[in-house]
C-alpha cells in the first residue's frame, strides 16, 4: 500500500465501510484461513483438500520427477505425487522422456467450515470467518445487498439460479481468461496489475475459479497525493442449480485465502429451489465478454470512485481548507 502524504487514507476507508456494517467485528486470526501446502497428519481434519491445477509442462531432456518438482512445486517430495496424477504414461517415477505433457497438479489445504459457521439458507450455505459480520454494503448508487465485512476485508456476494450462459462462460475457462486479459487491457490499462489466475477442483468435482488483480486509486484524482493499492479477488462456482461469486478486497494482501475458503465452503442441499428471489445482488453489474458472469472490475471501480467521492464531498466547504487538507488532518 502506498501512502498519501502524511497519513494514509486506511482509517478513513474503514470506517467508512463500517458505517456500511455497524456491527462491531473482532479479529478473525487470518492466520487460520491462510491457504496451505502441507499439513501435519494430526490437523488434516481440520481441512478441506482441493486440487490446484497449474497447467502442463513439456518435459526437457535431464528432467526427472524429482526436479521437475523442486522447480515447479518448491520441494522435491511431490515427485511421487506427479508420478499418481500422470499414471496414465508413467509406470516408473524414476523414468520419464522429453516431449512427454505431464498435467502440474497441487493439494492446496484450505480451512474446513465447521459448525454453525457461515450463512445458511434452505438451498445452500457456504462459511465465512469467525467474528465476521453480515450486511449491505452501499456507497452511492453502488451496493451489494449481501456483504461480508471482518478486520477491513470485504466481500460482496451474488448468489443467482446456475443458467446456460454461465455454464458456458466457465466450460471453457482458458479462453475466458484471455478474454478477461483483453478486456483489462483495454479497459483499464495502467489501472490494474498483477492480474492473475487459478484453478482448483474440490474432492467431489466441482471446479473453483478466481482471478485477482491490484487496482490502483489514483489518489490525485481526488486531491491527494500518491496512490492507494488494493487487493481484490474474484472467485467463481457453480453446484448442481446454483452459482456463486465472491468478490473480495482488502488494502493488504490475504483476500484470496478468504475468497477461496468460501468458495472451497459452499455448498447446495439436494433440490435446491430457485434462489433468485433471494435478492442476493451486486449493482452495477454491467455486461461485459464474460456472458453470465458479475463484472467485478466495474464494480470495483465504481464503489472506491463514489466512496472517495464521499469523502472528499464530507470534508470540504465547512472549513477554509481543501478537501486534500482535511485529509491529512485526519
Amino acid at each position: 500500500m502506498r501512502l498519501f502524504q502524511g497519513k494514509t487514507v486506511m482509517g478513513v476507508l474503514i470506517g467508512l465501510l463500517a458505517l456500511a456494517n455497524p456491527i462491531m467485528v473482532q479479529a478473525y486470526g487470518e492466520s487460520s484461513y491462510k491457504t496451505r501446502y502441507e499439513v501435519p497428519p494430526e490437523e488434516q481434519d481440520d481441512y478441506v483438500v482441493v486440487t490446484q491445477n497449474l497447467g502442463e509442462y513439456e518435459v526437457c531432456e535431464g528432467d526427472s520427477l524429482w526436479n521437475i518438482s523442486e522447480r515447479l512445486l518448491g520441494t522435491s517430495d511431490y515427485y511421487l505425487q506427479l508420478a499418481e496424477q500422470n499414471a496414465d504414461m508413467i509406470a516408473n517415477p524414476d523414468l520419464i522422456y522429453p516431449q512427454m505433457h505431464l498435467q502440474i497438479k497441487r493439494n492446496v489445504y484450505v480451512k474446513k467450515r465447521t459448525g454453525i459457521n457461515g450463512i445458511k439458507t434452505p438451498e445452500y450455505r457456504f462459511g465465512i470467518p469467525d467474528g465476521w459480520s453480515v450486511g449491505l454494503l452501499e456507497s452511492g448508487g453502488v451496493y451489494a445487498t449481501c456483504s461480508l465485512l471482518g478486520d477491513g476485508m470485504n466481500v460482496v456476494c451474488m448468489i443467482r439460479d446456475k443458467d446456460q450462459t454461465g455454464e458456458s462462460t466457465l466450460s471453457d475457462w482458458e479462453h475466458s481468461q484471455q478474454k478477461i486479459q483483453d478486456y483489462v487491457g483495454k479497459n483499464y490499462a495502467g489501472q490494474i496489475s498483477d492480474l492473475a489466475f487459478y484453478d482448483y477442483q474440490t474432492e467431489d468435482g466441482r471446479n473453483l475459479h478466481l482471478f485477482s488483480y491490484i487496482y490502483t486509486i489514483d489518489g490525485e484524482k481526488y486531491g491527494y497525493r500518491g496512490g492507494l493499492d488494493i487487493y481484490v479477488c474474484q472467485g467463481i462456482c457453480q453446484t448442481e442449480h446454483i452459482q456463486a461469486e465472491f468478490t473480495g478486497f482488502d488494502m493488504e494482501e490475504g483476500i484470496q485465502d478468504i475468497v477461496l475458503y468460501m468458495l472451497a465452503s459452499f455448498e447446495e442441499f439436494s433440490g435446491a429451489a430457485s434462489v433468485n428471489g433471494y435478492n442476493v445482488a451486486i449493482v452495477p453489474s454491467e455486461p461485459w465478454e464474460l456472458a453470465g458472469i458479475h463484472n467485478p472490475f466495474v464494480w470495483i471501480d465504481e464503489y472506491f470512485n463514489a466512496v472517495f467521492g464521499k469523502i472528499a464531498k464530507k470534508n470540504t466547504p465547512a472549513q477554509e481548507k481543501t478537501a486534500r487538507e482535511r485529509i491529512l488532518d485526519l
